[in-house]
């Protein structure tokens, strides 16, 4: 901006150069023209009066245009601290530090590929050297629907292994959700338990040798119905004589038992008569 004082300045330097010209004119003997001089110096005095009025008046300057580098340094400085502190607070305006916003950015890592509990997902940040503030902070403000969490750890869990409800039900409180959140999680994760009562007689028979009975009671203690655990004992495919040959071989590995004594065990294990006759037989014939 040009001040005043600068504006005269031009305008003292047109007067000189106008004295000059009436020197000129005097030597010469033309008072016409001297006259006619006063009257344009007149002017130029009045038009630049006006100029200056309208200048103020409009907040520019009617000379060259000088940046003035003390404003911009002002402006550069304010929009550096601007910057500073949105690069400090939350978008609520609340003061985050440096922990808070990463654990923040891990918990939402981690939930774009896995489904955590409320409780999980933070014993999952302090693992990875978190304080248990900073993985508070993130846990409450990740924007993770905790029923969804669930209702998807659910499914993953069936992806691989067979349950019953309530099996899973205990699964995911385990995992730290609450009972509510378990609960939703089952009803939407599209279990089918006479399914999963198969799948998971099935799985008990690669690894250990049942009877019937004692299949179901086992299907019925991981939390299937009785009509499910019956079900799935007659669809699961067993030869139960096997099943009693194999486990009459498991006992004699670590103990010694006579034809009789391990036919009345594989009889209070649950196999008929038959099915322990068999059994006892396809050891000692071996």
């Amino acid at each position: 901006m040009i001040n005043g004082k600068l504006k005269y300045g031009f305008i003292k330097m047109e007067l000189a150069v106008f004295c000059i010209s009436l020197c000129l004119c005097a030597c010469s003997g033309d008072s016409g023209s001297k006259e006619k001089e006063d009257v344009s110096v007149s002017e130029v005095l009045q038009q630049g009066e006006s100029d200056d009025k309208s200048a103020k008046s409009n907040g520019k300057s009617t000379g060259p245009d000088i940046k003035d580098d003390s404003e911009d340094a002002e402006q550069t400085e304010s929009k550096s601290e601007d910057k500073k502190v949105d690069a400090g607070t939350s978008s609520s305006g609340e003061a985050v530090t440096d922990g808070q916003a990463n654990a923040l950015r891990k918990a939402k890592e981690y939930l774009k590929y896995d489904a955590f509990s409320y409780r999980g997902l933070k014993e999952q940040l302090i693992y990875n050297g978190f304080s248990e503030e900073d993985a508070t902070y993130a846990v409450d403000r990740c924007e993770a629907d905790w029923n969804e969490q669930a209702a998807v750890k659910a499914r993953a869990y069936l992806e691989y292994s067979a349950f019953s409800e309530d099996g899973l039900v205990d699964q995911l409180v385990y995992e730290g959700f609450t009972l509510e959140q378990a609960q939703y999680g089952v009803a939407n994760s599209e279990i089918d338990t006479a399914q999963q009562a198969k799948d998971a007689a099935v799985s008990f028979l690669r690894y250990t040798p049942y009877s019937y009975s004692s299949l179901v009671d086992m299907l019925k203690y991981q939390g299937y119905s009785e009509e499910e655990a019956v079900a799935a004992a007659d669809a699961c495919g067993a030869d139960w004589n096997e099943q009693a040959a194999l486990s009459a071989r498991n006992y004699m590995e670590y103990m010694a038992f006579s034809r009789q004594e391990l036919v009345d065990q594989l009889v209070y294990d649950g196999f008929t008569g038959e099915q322990a006759e068999y059994g006892a037989d396809a050891v000692y014939e071996e």
